[in-house]
């Protein structure tokens, strides 16, 4: 059995009411979609430019006319970078009339001096004759040996020099062993007793040397060449006369030429 109102319904919960909520949840959305709608017009026709107007064909070409020419594309010119100067020249071009009609320049003033030169002036022709060459060194003494005035005469000339004498055993066995130079004079004279027919060596000599040798009568008998002889070397060379002698004379290697010394020369002694 069933008790009545315990599964009953209350005031206004039939049927007919729920209907009515549906029809009103509806209303409401018409409503908000046609809202929605009204608001997307209005700000979709702000973002639009004003009325246009219609230009005729004519017009709208002159208007194009009328508007700046856009620049050409391309790269735009570097910053701080250099360009070169324009070479279109804007100078007014040259003037085609007559050059007839022209007046002439006036000449320079007759009294004008001209400029001086600003060219220092040539120097004059020197009358002095050119310096001489220094002399020779002063001599130095050799201990041990004297020195000797000689003369040499050949067909070209003569010749006066002072040379060291060596003219006993121990000087010529020494002659010029150990010196780098003649010490300022012309040569070393090695004077004998008698003809002789020894032969020359160059142990411990440091520079080179020519020899010449003369006979008893003073006349040349021949010349050779020496080379200095060091003395690690175990045997020198030995140099001869082509035939006897009684004064030999050693002078730099090359020398014998400016003393005069060559076959048909004579040695001889002047006295004072």
């Amino acid at each position: 059995m069933r008790v009545e109102g315990e599964h009953g319904h209350g005031p206004g919960d039939g049927p007919g009411a729920g209907a009515e909520r549906r029809m009103a949840w509806a209303r409401r959305g018409v409503w908000a979609v046609l809202l929605a709608g009204v608001v997307a017009f209005l700000v979709e026709g702000a973002d639009q430019p004003a009325d246009p107007t219609l230009v005729p064909a004519g017009e709208q070409a002159q208007a194009r006319a009328e508007e700046p020419a856009s620049p050409p594309p391309g790269p735009s010119p570097a910053v701080g970078r250099f360009a070169a100067p324009s070479t279109t020249s804007t100078s007014p071009p040259p003037s085609t009339s007559s050059t007839s009609s022209a007046a002439p320049a006036p000449p320079p003033p007759a009294s004008a001096a001209p400029a001086p030169s600003t060219l220092p002036p040539a120097p004059a022709p020197s009358s002095q004759a050119a310096p001489s060459p220094p002399p020779s060194p002063s001599r130095r003494p050799l201990p041990g040996f004297d020195e000797v005035r000689f003369r040499i005469t050949s067909p070209g000339g003569s010749f006066d020099g002072v040379a060291l004498l060596a003219d006993d055993q121990r000087s010529r066995g020494q002659g010029l062993m150990d010196q780098r130079d003649l010490r300022g004079y012309d040569g070393m004279i090695f004077r004998f007793e008698r003809p002789s027919t020894g032969r020359f060596f160059m142990r411990n000599t440091i520079i080179p040397l020519s020899i010449a040798f003369f006979d008893a009568g003073g006349h040349f008998v021949s010349a050779t060449d020496m080379e200095p002889c060091p003395d690690e070397v175990e045997e020198c060379p030995r140099y001869a006369a082509a035939g006897p002698y009684l004064h030999a004379i050693e002078v730099p290697a090359g020398d014998l030429p400016r003393l005069g010394i060559g076959p048909g020369a004579v040695l001889s002694f002047p006295s004072g």
